[in-house]
């Protein structure tokens, strides 16, 4: 029975064999093999399909950019140095040499975002350095994010490093001293029989919006007297969120947003295409045929909003200086010192673009961006503006980083605005608002450290 079964699979592989050779000479074994490279074919092109439809579709933008990367090339792309400490010293020296010019004060009042909402998960807590204030953030069980002083009245120690949260309020990992969320008083010691109730630590009011946490900083102490607009479409989420960026920056706070109204600016520094990069001066091609074509105006709000001023910007790109293409329109809110609400209007949808500039130091700024779109704003779409955008801020950034503040510029008419600004925001500035030395510059400057 066995040499019967045998018999007659060999005779239907004979068989089988034979069909085969009919259609190319392909043998039964050629078949097998050719089924594995098409299941590794397939298979490759599956899983790069899903990537590249992730990548476009589903990819939130994200990019951090440091101030060393641009305006600082001769040193971090040139050949002269050749290990990351001779670049550090490199740069540190540049900006020792750097003549800062006749400052307003480091630190204007208001509403400024310390961190994003997604870096402070439930139950933790964080340090947070900004406007010069050494800050603790954490955020309870209940959900809701608290900032103090960071460090223990106790003996000191930071409570962002180690500290621990129970319920809504925070320990020191020094010694389990516990503080409360809301008030900050002192509610436990582990190993004393009684509390004293004047230790408590010195909460700060803050605001949770648009995927950022916004402390209230003022230099007299004073309660805040407005507050940052609300988005509805963002707060509801209708928008969906297309990504972010961040970039430090290496010159005063007030030089960002006075952006704003130099107006002049905008068809010099931006009006080459976005394929020619962060600097267009070094691009391989001129790309003359093709062109951004801005125009702009600036004005203040009036009271109860004077804390607002209103940036109006009319954007297209121009192909031969005839066709005119991709006009999008942008209605810009400056609110307060440090948050832009950029509202975007184009044939695809609507969206918003949030921009948030905090001081680190008097002269390192962090600028944070968030953009939302509406759900028929194609999300592809929301990849390129934020990339046009992020290199279009790069090209502010790598002048900004060198330049000096001039406190009496020479104006001529068409500059007018750029008066009005200063005017405006001086609002912002009191009588016990930091002011930096430029005699204590180098000592106060954090040296970088790659």
């Amino acid at each position: 029975m066995k040499s019967t079964d045998i018999t007659s699979q060999s005779e239907e592989s004979s068989t089988l064999s034979e069909i085969f050779s009919l259609f190319g000479g392909l043998s039964l074994e050629d078949l097998c093999r050719w089924e594995w490279y098409y299941v590794v074919f397939f298979g490759v092109v599956s899983a790069a399909t899903y990537f590249i439809t992730w990548y476009l579709f589903f990819r939130p933008f994200n990019l951090f950019r440091d101030f060393t990367e641009l305006g600082f090339e001769q040193v971090t792309k040139g050949g002269q140095y050749k290990t990351n400490a001779a670049k550090r010293n490199a740069i540190n020296e540049y900006r020792k040499r750097r003549k800062i010019g006749d400052l307003p004060p480091s630190y204007p009042n208001g509403w400024f975002a310390i961190m994003e909402s997604d870096e402070l998960p439930v139950k933790t807590a964080k340090e947070v350095d900004s406007l010069g204030l050494n800050l603790v953030a954490w955020r309870g069980e209940s959900g809701k994010c608290y900032v103090a002083d960071a460090h223990c009245p106790h003996l000191g120690a930071h409570l962002g490093v180690g500290g621990k949260v129970h319920r809504d309020c925070i320990e020191c990992p020094f010694h389990s001293w516990t503080f409360e969320g809301c008030t900050g008083k002192l509610t436990n010691i582990p190993y004393a029989d009684s509390v004293p109730e004047f230790a408590k630590l010195k909460m700060w009011t803050i605001v949770e919006m648009y995927g950022f946490i916004y402390l209230w900083y003022h230099a007299e102490n004073q309660e805040p007297t407005w507050l940052p607009d609300i988005v509805p479409e963002v707060e509801s989420q209708t928008w969906k969120y297309r990504g972010r960026s961040e970039f430090l920056v290496a010159c005063h706070i007030q030089e960002i947003p006075e952006n704003g109204p130099d107006v002049a600016h905008l068809n010099v520094v931006h009006t080459s295409p976005i394929l020619t990069g962060t600097n267009p001066t070094e691009s391989c091609f001129e790309w003359k045929f093709l062109k951004h074509v801005w125009s702009a105006t600036w004005t203040p709000n009036i009271e109860p909003r004077q804390h607002e001023a209103i940036l109006s910007v009319n954007h297209h790109i121009s192909l031969f200086n005839k066709i005119p293409f991709f006009y999008i329109q942008v209605d810009v809110r400056q609110i307060g010192p440090g948050i832009v609400l950029m509202h975007f209007e184009t044939i695809f949808g609507r969206g918003i673009l949030i921009q948030n500039v905090t001081p680190l130091e008097p002269l390192l700024q962090r600028v944070t961006h968030r953009f939302y779109s509406a759900p028929t704003f194609i999300h592809p779409l929301g990849l390129l503006i934020l990339h046009g955008e992020a290199t279009q801020i790069s090209r502010d950034i790598r002048i900004w980083n060198r330049k000096t503040f001039i406190n009496r510029p020479i104006l001529t008419k068409e500059d007018k605005l750029i008066k009005s600004f200063r005017r405006w925001y001086s609002q912002f500035y009191s009588e016990n608002s930091p002011k930096l030395d430029p005699n204590q510059w180098g000592a106060s400057r954090k040296n970088l450290e790659f």
